[in-house]
C-alpha cells in the first residue's frame, strides 16, 4: 500500500474558479473483459467521491454514477469520453480546497484492478512587483527625475526571487558574475566588495580609491578558507568580471552580493544565488497497479499496452527524467509531482501496443538536474509474453502400423513462455506427449513435443493435429494437420450369408448353413482360414463357409481368420447349435442290470437331445417270446430322464427293454436297451494284501458284483498261541508275519475256517473292500476272511489271509466301524482266564481241524459224484428250434420280424433262489456242490454276449433263420 501512496501519476494544473478534468483510462485489458466499477478517491480518504457501478452486468455506459454529499460532490461528474482511453472526472468551478491528489480505481470483471493517481495542482499568482531605482529607492508611482542625455536604471523585484542562480557542484569551481561596466565614459570603478548572505564584512574587495586603474587595483580576501580560494577576475570586458570560488564546499552555498562603487555614478548592486548541484536519489518504476519494479517489469503480453512510470525524487536543480531503449530516449510524458510534501519528478511510459522487437529487451529510466554531476539511472528488464508464430508437424508422414508405437515430432516457434502443445486425433484430445523447450535467439523460443502415437485399424484416414497456444492469451492458437495412412491386420468378423447379425445360429439336423468372413485391412486380405471350436478346418479357404446336411457333430463355434502382409487376425466365434432327435447319452446304448426274482426294480434310462425341452418317452418289453409295449403308469420321465418299474417274474427269464424318446425335431432311431439278467452272487475280492503304513489294514480288489450292488465283509478266525515252529513276534513290534504252511496253500482253505469247528471272534462289514484292523492281541496267529456280499449271497471261497500276528497290542479306531462280533468277550473277565480259555480253544481247534479235514473230503467227492450223475444233458439244436415259436404280429417290434426260442433253462436244472433254498425236485447236495464247484449252465450265445453289451455286439433277439447253437459254460 505504501508504494501505492507513493506512486505519482500525473499533474493537472488548475486554476481557482475553473474547470478541470482528471484523465482515467479504463481499457479493459482484454477483449473478453469489461469495467466493473470505476471510483475515484482524494488523497488518503478511504471514502469514494465518485463511483461508476456496472456490477450488475450492463454495459458501462448505462452504469450507475453516484457521488458523494459534499459541495465537491455535486461539482463532479465522470465522463466516458469517444474511447475509453478519453475518460475523465470532470470538476466544474475549482476552489482552492480541491487540490491534492486524486486516485481513480478500475476494476474488471477477469483482469486485475488498476490505480492511476493524479495531482490536481492550483496555479499560484505571484505577489505584486517592487521597483527601485539606481539608489534603491522604492518607487511608488513616478520614477526620476532623469536627466536627457544620461542614463536611467531601474530595477523591478519580485518577492523571495534573486537576481541569478548559478549552479555549482561540490569539488568543483564557480564563477560568479559581476558586471563592472561603468554607467558613463567619464566614470570608472572605484571599489568592488563582495558580501555573502547578511554578513556585514566583505570577502572580498578591489579597491582603486587611490585612482589607479582597475586593472592595477588591491586585491584584498577575508581570512578564512573561502577567502582563501576567491579571487575577483575582471575578464577581457568589464562585463566578464567574476569571483571565482575554487573547490567549492556545501558551506559556500548561498546569496552573494556584488557591491561596485563608481567614482561620479551611484553604486550598484548585483546579487548572485549560488546553489549547490544535488544529484537526484535513485529512479523508482512502478507499473500500473502501482507496484514498484526492482529488476523485471512485466510480463506484458504481445498486441497489449504497456504503462511504466519512473519517479524520481530530490535533486537541485529538478532533473529532466526520461526514458531511454537501445542509447535511443522514449518519448514520454514529464511532468513534477508532489507526493506527501517531497518534491519529485515524474516520466509516465505509455505503449498501446507491445510488438515482439521489445522481448528481451531493458528500459532506462535516466534522471539527469545539470551537466556538472553525471545522470542517475535504472534499469529494468521487459518480460514480454509472446504468442506462437507456427506449428509444424516435422516428422514425415509414413505409412503407420497399427498397434506399433510411433515417435512424432511437432515443433513450435515465437512463444514465450513455452507454448502448450495439444495433439489431437480427429479432434479428441491425446495424452503421453513428452514437452521439451529449447531457447531460439530469432523466434524467441522453440518449443518441441514428441507424441508416441499407437493407432489402430480405425485411426486410418484420421487427421491429426499438433496445435500450440500460449496460455497467457485467450487466442492465437497455431497448428498443423495431416491425414495419417494406417496399416493394420485386418478386421474380422463372421456373420451369416443374410447378414442376420445373431451371434447364435440354431437349425435342425439335415438343414444347411452358410456363413460369411467380412474382413477390413490395408493391404487387402490375401488369404482365408475357417476354424471350428478353435481347430482349423481343412479344405476351407474361402471367403465364404458353405455347411450342407448338418449334423450333429455339425455344432460348434465357428471362427474365421484373414492374413495380409501385416499378420493374421481371426475373428470372434458365432456358435452354431444343431437341434437333433434324441440319441442314448453315450455309454448307456446298451447296458446289463441283475434281477432278483419277484423284487420290484426302476431301470433307469437317460437321453441327449436339443432343444430338450418337452421330450416325451416310451418303452418296448422284449423277452424271448415277443415285444411288447410298456404301460405309462409304470413309467416316469423328467427333462431328459426316463424311470421304469419292472418286477421280474423268475430268475432265468432273459428280458430286453426299449427306451424310445422324441422331440420337436424327430423320433430316436435307435433305443436304449438296457437288459434284465438274472443276478449272480458276487465273486471273491481280488489281490488282498496288508497294509502297515499307519494302522494295519486289509485292502482288496473288488470282482464282480454279479448285476447288484455289492458290500464287503471281513471275518477275523482265530487267535490260538502261535506253534514253536513259527516263533513268537516281540511284544514292541507292529509288524505282522504271514506264513502259511505249504500244504494250507495248496487247499487254498484251512482247517480253521470251518465255521463249525471254530466261530469267527468278529466280522468287518464295509461298502469297499478296506478293512482297519483292531482287537488283536500280539503273539497269536489270526486268519482274515474277505466275502463279497450282493442280495443273492456271499462270495464263495472267500479270499484267505491265514497266520496274521501281530508284535503289540492294537488300538480299537476310534471312528464307528460295522463290526458284528461273534464271540464277545465280557471285560470282567481276568487274564488268567482268558489264557485258560484260549489254551482250551487251541486243543478243541487243533482236534476238530483234523476230523474236519476228514469228513469234508468225503462229503464233497460225494456231492461231486452224484451232480455229475444228475446233471442233464445239454439239449440238441433242432429240438431247440422246434420248441422256437414266432413272436407275435400284433405288436409292433423294434426290428423286422425276430424268432424267439423258448427258454429251456428252467426245466434242465434250476438255479440257486434269492433266499438260498433249493426249489423242488433239486438235490440239496448238488446245490451244495455247485456253490463250492461253481455251477454250469446252458445258455444260448446271443444270450451270453448281452451280459458284456458293447456297441459291436448282435441284436438280442436272434434273426430268423439264424442256427441256434448250445455250449457249455462254466460259472463266473
Amino acid at each position: 500500500m505504501s508504494a501505492r501512496l507513493n506512486f505519482p501519476a500525473r499533474i493537472v494544473w488548475a486554476a481557482v474558479d475553473h474547470d478541470a478534468e482528471l484523465p482515467c483510462d479504463i481499457t479493459a485489458p482484454g477483449p473478453q473483459d469489461g469495467v466493473k466499477l470505476v471510483l475515484w478517491f482524494k488523497d488518503s480518504t478511504g471514502i469514494p467521491l465518485y463511483s461508476l457501478d456496472s456490477r450488475s452486468g450492463v454495459a458501462i455506459s448505462a452504469a450507475q454514477h453516484s457521488t458523494i454529499a459534499s459541495d465537491l460532490g455535486q461539482r463532479l461528474f465522470f465522463s466516458l469520453g469517444t474511447t475509453p482511453k478519453e475518460a475523465r472526472l470532470q470538476i466544474r468551478n475549482i476552489k482552492p480546497s480541491d487540490g491534492g491528489v486524486y486516485r481513480c480505481r478500475v476494476d474488471y470483471f477477469n483482469s486485475p484492478t488498476r490505480n492511476y493517481r493524479v495531482n490536481l495542482t492550483l496555479v499560484v499568482p505571484p505577489e505584486e512587483p517592487r521597483i527601485f531605482d539606481a539608489q534603491g529607492k522604492e518607487i511608488s508611482s513616478v520614477a526620476g527625475p532623469f536627466r536627457e542625455g544620461h542614463e536611467l536604471f531601474l530595477s523591478c523585484q519580485v518577492s523571495g526571487v534573486p537576481a541569478r542562480i548559478v549552479w555549482a557542484a561540490v569539488d568543483h569551481d564557480a564563477e560568479l558574475p559581476c558586471d563592472i561596466t561603468a554607467p558613463g565614459p567619464q566614470d570608472g570603478v572605484k571599489l568592488v566588495l563582495w558580501f555573502k548572505d547578511s554578513t556585514g564584512i566583505p570577502l572580498y574587495s578591489l579597491d582603486s580609491r587611490s585612482g589607479v586603474a582597475i586593472s592595477a587595483a588591491q586585491h584584498s580576501t577575508i581570512a578564512s578558507d573561502l577567502g582563501q580560494r576567491l579571487f575577483f577576475s575582471l575578464g577581457t570586458t568589464p562585463k566578464e568580471a567574476r569571483l571565482q570560488i575554487r573547490n567549492i564546499k556545501p558551506s559556500d552555498g548561498g546569496v552573494y552580493r556584488c557591491r561596485v562603487d563608481y567614482f561620479n555614478s551611484p553604486t550598484r548592486n548585483y546579487r548572485v544565488n549560488l546553489t549547490l548541484v544535488v544529484p537526484p536519489e535513485e529512479p523508482r518504476i512502478f507499473d500500473a497497479q502501482g507496484k514498484e519494479i526492482s529488476s523485471v517489469a512485466g510480463p506484458f503480453r504481445e498486441g497489449h499496452e504497456l504503462f511504466l512510470s519512473c519517479q524520481v525524487s530530490g535533486g537541485r536543480p529538478a532533473p529532466r527524467v526520461t526514458w531511454w531503449h537501445d542509447g535511443v530516449e522514449i518519448s514520454g510524458t514529464s511532468h513534477p509531482s508532489a507526493v506527501e510534501g517531497a518534491a519529485a519528478m515524474v516520466n509516465q511510459l505509455f505503449m498501446g501496443t507491445v510488438s515482439r522487437d521489445l522481448y528481451g529487451a531493458k528500459f532506462v529510466c535516466r534522471a539527469a538536474g545539470s551537466k556538472l554531476v553525471p545522470p542517475v539511472s535504472k534499469e529494468v528488464a521487459i518480460q514480454v509474453h509472446l504468442k506462437p508464430l507456427r506449428a509444424k508437424i516435422v516428422t514425415p508422414n509414413e505409412l503407420l502400423t497399427a498397434g506399433r508405437p510411433i515417435p512424432i515430432r511437432c515443433e513450435s516457434w515465437g512463444s514465450f513462455p513455452a507454448a502448450k502443445i495439444v495433439w489431437l486425433l480427429d479432434g479428441e484430445p491425446l495424452r503421453s506427449a513428452d514437452i521439451t523447450v529449447h531457447s531460439d535467439n530469432n523466434d524467441a523460443n522453440l518449443t518441441s513435443s514428441i507424441l508416441t502415437l499407437r493407432v489402430t485399424a480405425e485411426n486410418d484416414g484420421a487427421e491429426l493435429s499438433c496445435r500450440a497456444t500460449n496460455p497467457w492469451f485467450s487466442g492465437g492458437a497455431v497448428e498443423d494437420k495431416r491425414i495419417i495412412s494406417v496399416a493394420y491386420e485386418p478386421v474380422v468378423s463372421v456373420h451369416l450369408a443374410n447378414e442376420d447379425p445373431s451371434r447364435v445360429i440354431t437349425r435342425a439336423e439335415g438343414e444347411n448353413v452358410t456363413l460369411k468372413c467380412r474382413a477390413d485391412a490395408r493391404p487387402p486380405v490375401t488369404s482365408f482360414a475357417w476354424y471350428k471350436n478353435n481347430m482349423r478346418m481343412s479344405g476351407e479357404s474361402g471367403e465364404t463357409l458353405h455347411l450342407v446336411q448338418l449334423e450333429r457333430e455339425s455344432a460348434g463355434s465357428y471362427a474365421c481368420a484373414a492374413s495380409n502382409t501385416e499378420g493374421e487376425t481371426r475373428s470372434s466365434s458365432i456358435t452354431l447349435k444343431v437341434q437333433y432327435a434324441p440319441r442314448c447319452k453315450p455309454g448307456t446304448e446298451q447296458t446289463s442290470v441283475g434281477s432278483l426274482n419277484m423284487h420290484s426294480m426302476h431301470v433307469r434310462c437317460e437321453v441327449e437331445a436339443d432343444p430338450p425341452d418337452g421330450v416325451r418317452f416310451s418303452w418296448t418289453y422284449n423277452n424271448t417270446r415277443n415285444v411288447s409295449p410298456v404301460l405309462n403308469s409304470r413309467v416316469s420321465s423328467h427333462g431328459l430322464v426316463s424311470t421304469m418299474t419292472y418286477l421280474p417274474q423268475s430268475d432265468a427269464e432273459l428280458v430286453t427293454l426299449a427306451c424310445w424318446a422324441i422331440n420337436a425335431v424327430g423320433r430316436q432311431t435307435q433305443p436304449c436297451l438296457i437288459h434284465i439278467l438274472p443276478a449272480k452272487i458276487p465273486d471273491p475280492p481280488r489281490n488282498c494284501e496288508l497294509r502297515n503304513d499307519t494302522v494295519l489294514e486289509v485292502v482288496c480288489q473288488p470282482g464282480s458284483d454279479g448285476g447288484l450292488v455289492q458290500s464287503f465283509l471281513l471275518e477275523v478266525v482265530g487267535g490260538a498261541p502261535p506253534p514253536l515252529l513259527y516263533g513268537a513276534a516281540s511284544s514292541s513290534s507292529l509288524d505282522y508275519t504271514r506264513s502259511p504252511p505249504t500244504e494250507m496253500l495248496d487247499n487254498e482253505i484251512s482247517t480253521m475256517n470251518d465255521q463249525a469247528t471254530l466261530a469267527p471272534l468278529f466280522r468287518i462289514q464295509e461298502l469297499l473292500p478296506q478293512f482297519k484292523l483292531h482287537s488283536l492281541e500280539p503273539g497269536r496267529d489270526y486268519q482274515l476272511l474277505v466275502y463279497a456280499v450282493n442280495g443273492k449271497g456271499r462270495s464263495d471261497p472267500p479270499f484267505v489271509i491265514d497266520k496274521v500276528r501281530v508284535g503289540a497290542a492294537l488300538v480299537p479306531p476310534y471312528v464307528e466301524e460295522n463290526i458284528i462280533s461273534e464271540d464277545p468277550t465280557p471285560a470282567e473277565t481276568s487274564n488268567a482266564d482268558k489264557q485258560k480259555q484260549q489254551s482250551q480253544m487251541v486243543v478243541f481247534a487243533a482236534v476238530a481241524a483234523a476230523a474236519g479235514v476228514v469228513i469234508t473230503s468225503v462229503i464233497v467227492a460225494g456231492f461231486v459224484a452224484i451232480c455229475r450223475l444228475k446233471r442233464p444233458k445239454p439239449p440238441e439244436p433242432q429240438e431247440v428250434r422246434k420248441r422256437m415259436r414266432p413272436a407275435r404280429t400284433d405288436v409292433p417290434s423294434m426290428y423286422a420280424e425276430d424268432d424267439v426260442f423258448e427258454d429251456e433253462y428252467q426245466r434242465g436244472g434250476q438255479p440257486q433262489g434269492q433266499s438260498g433254498h433249493l426249489q423242488s425236485g433239486t438235490d440239496p447236495r448238488c446245490s451244495r456242490a455247485s456253490s463250492t464247484l461253481r455251477s454250469s449252465r446252458y445258455i444260448s450265445e446271443g444270450f451270453v454276449q448281452y451280459s458284456q453289451p458293447s456297441l459291436n455286439d448282435p441284436d438280442l433277439i436272434l434273426p430268423r433263420g439264424t442256427d441256434v447253437e448250445f455250449t457249455t459254460l462254466s460259472g463266473a
